[in-house]
């Protein structure tokens, strides 16, 4: 297993454009096997996760040819398996992606276990629930095994969540189901938006696109098309928490600023302003962090929500982020039952936090982060917070067993050093 060597105290600088979004990506390939033309892809990452999703595709048959860096050509005319194989599907949470598809198109489905970060327990009920209601039949007695006599539009899906996994996965079963689908409560992040503006663009009839209701006109056929996948606002997160901490300076690149906006009001909370410069994003240097009272006066907070709330996956940055800044703030994460446990790591750099539950952080800062060394939780964004942490540390910070950090960011180090870090990958 792989470990990263962190020297602190270097500020980031320079410009830098984020990462294609891991979650869109990931649902956009199982799309493709809905048309039996060809789907031209750009922005595409070589992410470790990537790469299983397009072993997955090939193992169903379909064919991966790469144009060029990041395009590549699906061409699903040949996919003839409904059965995810066992042992791929152990090394991906997002193979349940593919689940919605090949119901589509063979009226079965058939699933192992699904891999993925160790967030808990992550149940799939929301996405069961929504395809049972279009006609379909599960076992999950062993195997998940899906199958049905017809997908068939249903008006009055509300979904117990707003699940990106199971309104993709609905979204992506109704688009050529009999009838009109309507789902209430849908996901509408980012991603799921890219999702949806993709099937459209090939022919599917979605309306609501960004809202928690969608209405779906099922299509007899999809057709060929090129897409290219959006930016990570995840990631974009992540870049400006990280200048911010270190003392940098950076100019994120097309970043679509309209899907920031919640993200940096929240931020605003610690004092952390941006400039938005067209499509990009300016972090300035040397910022005040400073965890600001409530209207009230009382200490404020950051809970995870579904979107447009603040997401989950920027939590653990967010924390870090807090931590850094004078004063205190509540940070929650209720979505996932273990993701705040990587602060115990923190706790290892010298961060002034108390942990009054498994879903509660109260910082008190600013805290003078002390290198160390630290072992890295199987929650990558957790991982990518530590290492924000290292490089605002004093000193020097060993994080071992990092590789799952791929999964989103898989030239993570050439672009730290590229803005200035101090990083390098040891064994």
């Amino acid at each position: 297993m792989a470990s990263f060597r962190i020297k602190g105290g270097n500020p980031l600088r320079g410009e830098v454009n984020s990462v294609p979004n891991k979650n869109s990506i990931l649902a956009l390939i199982p799309a493709c096997i809905l048309t039996e033309e060809p789907i031209v892809l750009h922005n595409v990452p070589k992410s470790s996760s990537v790469r299983v999703m397009l072993r997955i595709f090939r193992n169903l048959g379909g064919k991966v040819a790469y144009l060029k860096k990041n395009v590549i050509r699906l061409d699903s005319s040949n996919v003839n398996k409904y059965v995810i194989d066992k042992e791929l599907a152990k090394k991906e949470k997002a193979i349940v992606m593919f689940l919605g598809p090949l119901l589509s198109r063979f009226g079965k489905a058939v699933l192992g276990s699904a891999g993925g970060c160790k967030l808990g327990n992550r149940p799939l009920d929301t996405l069961f629930q929504g395809l049972k209601l279009l006609n379909t039949k599960v076992d999950n007695k062993n195997n998940y095994k899906l199958s049905t006599k017809g997908l068939k539009g249903n008006e009055d899906i509300w979904l117990i969540e707003a699940s990106v996994t199971g309104t993709e996965n609905i979204i992506l079963a109704a688009v050529k189901a009999k009838g009109r689908t309507i789902i209430y409560n849908a996901a509408c992040e980012p991603h799921t938006q890219d999702l949806c503006n993709f099937l459209i663009s090939i022919g599917a009839k979605i309306q609501g696109v960004g809202t928690n209701k969608l209405i779906i006109e099922g299509v007899d056929d999809l057709k060929g098309g090129e897409w290219k996948v959006i930016p990570d606002h995840i990631d974009i997160g992540g870049l400006i928490v990280a200048s911010a901490v270190t003392k940098g300076e950076i100019l994120i690149k097309n970043a679509i600023p309209q899907h920031m906006t919640q993200i940096l009001n929240y931020f605003s909370k610690i004092n952390l302003e941006v400039e938005i410069r067209g499509s990009d994003i300016f972090v300035p240097g040397n910022q005040k962090l400073i965890c600001k009272r409530n209207i009230k006066g009382d200490i404020d907070k950051i809970p995870d929500q579904p979107w447009p709330g603040f997401p989950v996956d920027l939590i653990p940055q967010a924390i870090v982020l807090a931590s850094k800044a004078e004063g205190s703030i509540k940070i929650y994460s209720v979505m996932y039952e273990t993701q705040l446990m990587f602060v115990h790591e923190l706790l290892k750099l010298k961060a002034n936090l108390i942990f009054p539950n498994p879903q509660q952080v109260v910082t008190s800062g600013p805290s003078r982060f002390k290198g160390s060394n630290i072992e890295a939780p199987s929650i990558l964004q957790c991982i990518h917070a530590l290492v924000i942490a290292g490089l605002s540390a004093e000193g020097t910070t060993i994080i071992k067993n990092t590789n799952i950090i791929s999964r989103r960011y898989p030239n993570l180090i050439k672009r730290i050093k590229n803005l200035g870090g101090r990083i390098e990958k040891i064994r």
